[in-house]
């Protein structure tokens, strides 16, 4: 249903104007907002991206001191004195070795405290934060299988028994093998996750930091925040998807906007993670604004559409009904005057209608005078072709008297061309016609050319049904005639049209000579 054919057109022009404004002050507040929201989430990620590479190139020279560390520890001579024994010591260098890697805890706030595994440990004090244990034990321990195939590793976050019961530490194990090959002890280096949590906030007290292993387990953060296995996942997939050179990679999860940087040497993840609606509160705000101002718009405009479409509607109502009570045998009715737009035009233009209306009744038998020459002009431009027609059948019976039967043939040939080639004047004719009509022309040239020339023609019966415009195929048959069979030879011109999805190929073939190419070996031109 046409709309503009069923209803008044002031209240079309009501409306579909009221509607426009509405409808463009809609795009406007959603394009605004948008744009405002994207801007604020590229400019935010930009930021978080460049500041969590500066604290992970801090954290992981920070990770590398510690790692450090554990060489120094496994080299120094008390501690290879002590794993050489066969049976336990328990003074002497044990208590050396105690007190010497205690100063050292003591001295680095970070450390937390030290394990040592031993094929025979001495009995463990729980009261000093250096703690001795049986290297048996490490096979039964769920850490050992991340350290069983390398030398030293970061372990994530373990728990600990201390004086105060078991305590949460961060840790760093390395293994020390003899010269065989075999496992002779394991230090492991723990760190005091406060203090690592302290590192996070020396960085931003305000930003939600959190650090993460390569199993998705939380090692520190800056608040508390709880890593589900669905937001890990789409973690991993981010990085993955990531170019090799950007270590930065960032998601979308329950309302938060999270970027993630890799920690390469220690395979985490370093993140931070920022409410959504923290990141655009202020586009909604400037959204609610544009709202607000877009209802009082919206109010002006439908008052201002309203007083519009009356003054519009007005002229072409009255002129409505002036033409439906007009009547050929009335004087002319009074229309507004003073109007100088369209809608002056369209009264002038009826006035004239009106004046020229009573002309028109007098100058019909003009009319009827001139379609009866158009129509005897029409009947002379038929019998031409016939005249032709006729002078063609004569000059053919004219070659058969004389026994010229390749003249009468091509004659008769020619005959059947012209009456295609006119068509009755269409410019469009079916493939079937257009064949026929390649079909005579290809006849003629036998004759002409001593059987120089054959044809062979293969279009499938359905295509034969689809138009194409006139004369289409004849001058590229005639071309491949003249230009592939200049020499003399002989040859075959092959014409096929093959059916495709939405459209036709049409191919038109010779064994001629073929064209001219230029020879990779002597950069000569020669024919192909």
């Amino acid at each position: 249903m046409n709309l503009f054919k069923q209803y008044r057109i002031s209240h079309l022009l009501f409306g579909c104007f009221f509607l426009f404004i509405l409808i463009s002050l809609c795009i406007i507040i959603y394009v605004s907002y948008q744009y405002s929201v994207r801007g604020i989430v590229d400019t935010t990620t930009e930021y978080q991206q460049n500041q969590l590479k500066l604290i992970s190139e801090d954290l992981t020279s920070k990770l590398e001191a510690f790692e450090d560390y554990s060489i120094v520890l496994s080299r120094q001579q008390i501690f290879r004195d002590v794993i050489r024994r066969e049976q336990p010591f328990y003074g002497g260098n044990v208590n050396s070795l105690t007190q010497d890697f205690s100063n050292i805890v003591y001295s680095i706030p970070a450390i937390h405290s030290i394990e040592i595994y031993l094929n025979t440990p001495p009995i463990d004090n729980i009261q000093y934060p250096v703690r001795y244990s049986d290297l048996a034990s490490i096979y039964d321990s769920t850490w050992y299988e991340q350290i069983e195939d390398i030398s030293s590793t970061w372990l994530g976050k373990r728990t600990v028994k201390m004086v105060a019961g078991e305590q949460p530490v961060i840790s760093y194990g390395r293994k020390i093998n003899t010269s065989r090959g075999l496992l002779q002890s394991v230090i492991i280096i723990n760190l005091d996750p406060y203090a690592v949590q302290g590192w996070l906030l020396g960085f931003s007290e305000k930003s939600n930091l959190v650090l993460v292993d390569n199993e998705g387990n939380v090692i520190s953060s800056t608040s508390s925040f709880e890593i589900d296995e669905l937001f890990f996942d789409k973690l991993l997939e981010a990085k993955e998807s990531t170019a090799d050179e950007l270590l930065t990679y960032q998601v979308r999860h329950n309302e938060n906007f999270v970027v993630a940087t890799s920690i390469s040497p220690v395979n985490w993840m370093l993140m931070e993670i920022t409410p959504y609606e923290e990141m655009v509160s202020v586009s909604r705000k400037m959204a609610k604004s544009l709202v607000g101002l877009g209802i009082v718009a919206i109010f002006l405009a439908f008052i201002g559409t309203l007083l519009l479409t009356r003054s519009f509607t007005k002229p072409i109502l009255h002129l409505a009904g002036v033409m439906s009570h007009y009547q050929m045998n009335q004087p002319n009715p009074d229309l507004p005057k003073g109007y100088k737009n369209e809608f002056g035009i369209l009264f002038k233009g009826f006035q004239d209608m009106m004046n020229r209306s009573k002309m028109l009744y007098k100058s019909l038998d003009d009319q009827n005078r001139r379609q009866r020459e158009a129509e005897i002009k029409a009947l002379q431009a038929n019998i031409n072709p016939h005249f032709l027609y006729n002078t063609l059948d004569q000059l053919n019976w004219l070659a058969i008297e004389r026994g010229d039967h390749d003249m009468s043939k091509m004659l008769e040939l020619l005959g059947k061309m012209l009456r295609i080639g006119l068509s009755k004047g269409e410019s469009i004719i079916t493939i079937e016609n257009e064949l026929k009509y390649l079909d005579y022309y290809l006849r003629i040239q036998k004759i002409q050319l001593e059987e120089r020339i054959d044809y062979k023609i293969k279009v499938p019966k359905p295509v034969q049904h689809y138009f194409i415009p006139k004369l289409t195929l004849q001058p590229f048959v005639e071309n491949a005639i003249i230009h592939g069979f200049q020499d003399g030879r002989k040859g075959t011109v092959y014409i096929t049209i093959i059916e495709e999805p939405n459209h036709l190929m049409i191919k038109v073939i010779d064994n001629g000579v073929g064209f001219r190419t230029l020879s990779p070996n002597k950069n000569k031109l020669h024919t192909g």
